[in-house]
């Protein structure tokens, strides 16, 4: 982006951004921007609050968000190529870069990139950074006014509130929201434990006790949070951690809807409420984000709320690096040129049904899946071993097409396809190699080492 065009986000477009949020200026210049609240869950599941289908959790104060907002309902992290998918998802979604191409924001290599908060700091916003120093790159965190850690949700809703306070009178507010929930061990005071009783809690629809093959990731460190086989009891009291940890999450935020509402400042705020990544929770006998399932490490909630944005929801395929884009088109700026997101205004405004035709995602070197919407395949390269699922008749993956004769061709051409999304997005990882090692895997597999550090993981994690 040039200087000329960052410059000019400071005057008509930064107060054009609450209308064209969803092209719809008013024809009177709008007393002021309105603020942004980027509120981000750590794990947050695409299904992990009240709104978005969850029979289980309770979550009234985003949920009040979200019932009045829009719903990607297929938005996804790119991936990852570390076992902590949090990092390459918050740097993708800051730069707006794909994930071989974000690595270098996370290194400090590329000092002339043009993030999401200097976008809006050059438009004159007051700007916030209130989570998690670890989950995002520090040369990014940095330019923010200002950047705390303070702990958990409790603190960091204080520093948002005061924030709020004290910034709200004299300039827009965007506010980057960032804490540790739910994350394990899905920390909560033990009032929100009490709400939920682990012998209530329904078991996902996939529910396995162990997964029954390797997908290169079986004794990462989130897979050793409990003991193998998965038993149900122990599955439902980690689901009821993690329920506990987003309804106190939940009740925190409930503190910064009412600052906002105190400042006089609600009703002008832009809400975009979403998760770094998915997380698996006993589905396919899986633990953790490693993976590529749709109940797994990618697929996240996205929802955007707040002025001239209309109700409702959409399948289109996007991801969490489109946000950056969306906000700088919609505010009538330039997107920066080393932006690979896709803007979704198009679809905020009724104008089109998505943005991409197909959608990739990617796990190191062990795993990589494509999807046209309906469709799912799933390569693991190190195995030769794909997998083939319609998600319109099948949510939860849970039975496997790809060997039937009658889905050879498709199979195929999805391979392809695959393939040439790779080379788009730089990706170098081969979609198979010479010598592919054995694909069964059983928990007497594990080494004595592996056992014990499994003990230590599952007392660390709340287990």
């Amino acid at each position: 982006m040039s200087t000329i065009s960052r410059r000019s986000f400071l005057g008509s477009s930064s107060l054009a951004l609450g209308g064209a949020l969803l092209g719809a200026r008013s024809h009177g210049a709008a007393p002021r921007p309105p603020n942004v609240v980027f509120l981000l869950g750590d794990d947050l599941r695409p299904d992990g609050l009240a709104s978005l289908g969850n029979p289980v959790v309770t979550s009234p104060n985003i949920d009040s968000v979200v019932e009045r907002g829009y719903c990607f309902r297929r938005a996804y992290t790119m991936g990852s190529m570390v076992g902590a998918v949090c990092l390459p998802s918050r740097t993708m979604l800051l730069t707006g870069r794909s994930l071989f191409h974000a690595e270098n924001e996370a290194s400090g290599v590329d000092p002339a990139s043009y993030t999401f908060p200097k976008v809006m700091k050059d438009a004159g916003y007051a700007t916030l950074h209130a989570g998690k120093f670890g989950n995002s790159p520090k040369n990014i965190t940095t330019e923010f006014d200002e950047t705390v850690d303070p702990g958990q949700a409790a603190d960091v809703a204080g520093h948002v509130v005061d924030f709020i306070r004290r910034r709200a009178s004299e300039a827009p507010l965007f506010i980057y929201m960032a804490g540790r929930e739910p994350h394990d061990p899905q920390y909560a005071p033990d009032t929100f434990y009490a709400q939920y009783n682990p012998a209530e809690i329904p078991l996902p629809a996939s529910f396995a006790p162990f997964h029954s093959f390797d997908n290169g990731e079986m004794t990462v460190r989130d897979e050793m949070t409990l003991p193998f086989p998965r038993t149900p009891e122990a599955l439902r009291a980690k689901l009821a951690r993690y329920y506990a940890s987003i309804t106190y999450w939940d009740s925190e935020f409930g503190r910064v809807l009412q600052a906002l509402r105190d400042a006089g400042q609600y009703e002008n705020t832009v809400f975009i409420i979403a998760g770094d990544n998915g997380l698996s929770l006993g589905e396919h006998g899986l633990l953790g984000k490693q993976n590529l399932y749709e109940f797994g490490g990618m697929h996240v909630p996205l929802v955007f709320a707040g002025p001239s944005i209309p109700r409702g929801e959409t399948n289109a395929l996007v991801y969490l690096m489109d946000v950056f884009p969306t906000v700088c088109d919609l505010a009538d700026v330039s997107n920066p040129s080393q932006v690979d997101g896709s803007s979704l205004a198009s679809v905020l405004r009724g104008r089109s049904r998505g943005v991409r035709e197909w959608l990739y995602t990617a796990y190191g070197e062990v795993q990589r899946a494509v999807t046209d919407g309906r469709w799912k395949l799933i390569r693991y390269p190190l195995i030769d071993k794909t997998q083939l699922f319609d998600l319109r008749h099948d949510p939860h993956e849970a039975t496997d097409l790809a060997a039937l004769p009658k889905h050879v061709k498709r199979v195929r051409s999805m391979l392809e396809k695959l393939g040439e999304l790779q080379r788009q997005n730089d990706d170098p990882v081969p979609l198979s190699v010479a010598s592919p090692r054995p694909a069964d895997w059983s928990p007497e597999l594990l080494t004595p080492e592996q056992l014990q550090y499994q003990v230590e993981e599952t007392k660390r994690s709340g287990g």
